[in-house]
C-alpha cells in the first residue's frame, strides 16, 4: 500500500492507523510490541448504514426492506451475493477482521476466527458505547483522557435512517451470524473490562471526556450541518481557528492526504542527507 515516497528505511512501522482488511501479514511490516485496536458494531445498525452510506439502493435498485425480502430470503444463497465492490456485504466485520466468506455459517470456523481476534488484538472498542470505549482505551494505554477528545463525523441524523420491522431486524441478524456471535463475544469482554475499572470511576471518566468534547466543539464550530458524504455531519469551523480544529473536523479521506504530503516531505528531505552522507 505504500510507496517508496512514503516507505521507512527498514521497510517497518510505528502506527497504521486507517481503514484495512486485517491479515497476519500486517504484523510484518508493524514494528514489535505493536498495540492492535479495533472496534465493532452491533451488527444489523452497521448493515444499515453501510446500506445507506455506500448507496446499496442504488446498485441492488431497492431499499433496505425489499432487499432483506428479495434478497436475504434463502439463508443458503447468502454467500452467492457480490460483495459490493468486493469489499462490502453481510457479516462485514468478520470479513473485515480477515475471515473467507465462504465460512460464514460454519460455526467451528467462525469460533476459530474469533479466538484468532481475541488472541491478536490488545483492545476492542464497542461502538455504542463509544466514550466508554474511549476512556477505557486511554487508560489501557496510560494518555491523558484529552487526547480521546472527537467530534461525530459519518454520523446521520434519525430522521434520515430507515426504520426496519422486528422481523426484519431478526433476517439481518441470521445472515449476519458470524458478526453477531464476535460482537456477542467481545461485548462480554466489554463488560468484564467495566468491572475491572470499576463503573463508578468509568462513569466519571465518561462525564469528564463530555466536558472536554463540549469544549472542543465551542472553541471549533460556528454550526453543523449534513452536507457530508451520504447526509453525514458536517461542520463549519469558526475564523481564526487553531489546527487542532480544522484536524479534528476534517473527514479522513482528506486528512490521510494531508498525513501523506507531511511524510513524503519528510522522507524527501531524509533521504537527500542519507545520500549526501553516502556520497564519497
Amino acid at each position: 500500500m505504500i510507496s517508496n515516497n512514503y516507505s521507512t528505511a527498514d521497510g517497518k512501522y510505528d502506527m497504521f492507523v486507517h481503514h484495512t482488511r486485517y491479515s497476519q501479514e500486517i504484523k510484518s511490516v508493524m514494528r514489535s510490541g505493536t498495540i492492535y485496536v479495533t472496534i465493532l458494531r452491533e451488527p444489523t445498525s452497521l448493515f444499515q448504514s453501510m446500506y445507506s452510506f455506500y448507496h446499496f439502493d442504488k446498485k441492488y435498485k431497492c431499499n433496505l426492506t425489499q432487499f432483506i425480502t428479495d434478497r436475504l430470503s434463502n439463508i443458503s444463497s447468502n454467500n452467492q451475493i457480490k460483495r459490493y465492490n468486493n469489499k462490502l456485504g453481510i457479516n462485514q466485520m468478520n470479513w473485515d477482521l480477515g475471515m473467507d466468506t465462504n465460512n460464514f455459517e460454519n460455526n467451528d470456523l467462525i469460533n476459530k476466527h474469533i479466538n484468532m481476534i481475541e488472541r491478536d488484538f490488545d483492545f476492542v472498542m464497542i461502538f455504542e458505547y463509544l466514550d466508554a470505549s474511549l476512556v477505557l482505551f486511554a487508560h489501557f494505554m496510560q494518555w491523558p483522557l484529552e487526547q480521546m477528545a472527537y467530534l461525530p463525523l459519518n454520523t446521520r441524523k434519525n430522521t434520515y435512517k430507515q426504520i426496519l420491522s422486528n422481523v426484519e431486524i431478526v433476517r439481518l441478524k441470521q445472515v449476519n451470524m458470524a458478526d453477531n456471535m464476535l460482537y456477542t463475544r467481545f461485548v462480554q469482554k466489554f463488560k468484564e473490562m467495566i468491572n475491572e475499572y470499576g463503573i463508578e470511576k468509568l462513569k466519571k471518566g465518561i462525564k469528564s471526556l463530555m466536558a472536554i468534547n463540549q469544549e472542543v466543539l465551542e472553541m471549533c464550530v460556528q454550526s453543523m450541518a449534513n452536507k457530508g458524504y451520504a447526509r453525514t455531519t458536517s461542520y463549519k469551523l469558526k475564523a481564526n481557528t487553531k489546527t487542532r480544529c480544522k484536524y479534528i473536523a476534517m473527514n479522513e479521506l482528506k486528512y490521510t492526504s494531508h498525513l501523506r504530503e507531511i511524510q513524503f516531505e519528510r522522507q524527501k528531505k531524509f533521504k537527500a542527507l542519507d545520500e549526501l552522507m553516502n556520497n564519497n
